[in-house]
């Protein structure tokens, strides 16, 4: 969502990349998280648009920061490399992703129907990532997430909030830096915004089948490419506005479980403090080397958390490997 693909590959000038936001958001978000102009306008019509903002747009930004941090905010501008989350606690299994999947599939299928009854449905997602800007200024000394709430009607008309959360640091020092820096997101910046029905002819837009067969075709509607990455992209993209029934979860846990490349990192807490089952593709979707994780709860099959992690280069971005650059926590009842 969020693509991550051309961002990180417009940051890299041996890549291209596509964009970041979904097509019922564009035209609300596209301002405020895309400041730097798109590589790749080509890229648009191939990809699906992002919900959110994912992965990184750094590249002209990053020295922009440098140059602007200090007019704005005082004499400090802000640090060369980013301060990004501690990454999640995977596990080395030997256990193989597709058996722990169909189990997980077998049993969540046969769970009552808890689809919902109709009418406007409710979506909360907690989320982070590298590209994350307060007053048009990327923050690198920070750590700042966003909660969204999205209200999506039957026909797809949507209407969201998006507000920024409490900053958060790893270190005393850290604290220290982001407050030189001038203290970027103290204060909480809200925004909101709504769109119009959508397209019932986009295969995007149509019930999420249940069969593991459709459910691989519905998740790679508007990928060009078909790897592991494109697939974990889409399944975190779809849960920021889509509901899924026992039976829909458990086909798209054999869609995952069907993939090449998908390893079981075992049982992890999640950020949001969740435990789930963690599973996880070595790939280069997006230009460079990352891990992409799914953490799916390990009685309803519900998909907990998405994460995004650099492993060996960071192409032009501002960021020490290993490097979680975006995570995504789906919360329900907040």
């Amino acid at each position: 969502m969020h693509d991550t693909d051309n961002d990180f590959r417009a940051l890299d000038p041996a890549r291209a990349h596509p964009e970041l936001l979904t097509a019922s958001e564009r035209k609300a978000l596209l301002e405020r998280t895309l400041m730097t102009p798109r590589e790749n306008q080509a890229a648009q019509a191939r990809r699906p648009a992002r919900k959110w903002a994912l992965a990184v747009i750094v590249a002209a930004t990053a020295t922009a920061v440098a140059v602007v941090g200090p007019q704005l905010l005082g004499s400090t501008a802000q640090p060369a490399y980013a301060v990004t989350p501690r990454p999640l606690p995977l596990h080395q299994s030997d256990e193989a992703a597709s058996e722990v999947l169909e189990a997980l599939a077998r049993q969540v299928e046969k769970l009552p129907d808890d689809s919902p009854a109709g009418g406007t449905e409710r979506f909360v997602q907690d989320s982070w990532s590298l590209s994350t800007r307060i007053d048009g200024i990327q923050v690198t000394s920070a750590i700042i997430p966003e909660r969204r709430v999205t209200w999506k009607k039957p026909d797809g008309s949507e209407t969201w909030r998006v507000r920024t959360l409490t900053p958060q640091f790893q270190t005393a020092e850290q604290r220290k830096t982001w407050e030189e820096a001038g203290s970027l997101g103290s204060e909480p910046q809200e925004q909101s915004d709504s769109t119009g029905p959508d397209d019932p002819k986009d295969v995007r837009n149509q019930e999420p089948p249940s069969a593991a067969r459709g459910m691989e075709h519905w998740l790679r509607a508007g990928y060009e490419t078909h790897g592991a990455g494109e697939l974990f992209d889409s399944v975190a993209e779809r849960h920021t506005d889509n509901s899924f029934s026992p039976k829909q979860r458990a086909a798209l846990l054999r869609a995952v479980g069907a993939t090449k490349g998908v390893d079981y990192r075992g049982i992890v807490k999640d950020r949001a403090g969740r435990t789930g089952q963690a599973f996880s593709v070595t790939s280069t979707y997006g230009g460079l080397p990352k891990v992409q994780t799914l953490v799916f709860d390990p009685h309803s099959g519900k998909l907990l958390s998405y994460d995004e992690q650099l492993t060996t280069d960071a192409g032009a971005l501002k960021v020490r490997v290993p490097a979680v650059v975006l995570y995504i926590n789906y919360l329900e009842g907040e």
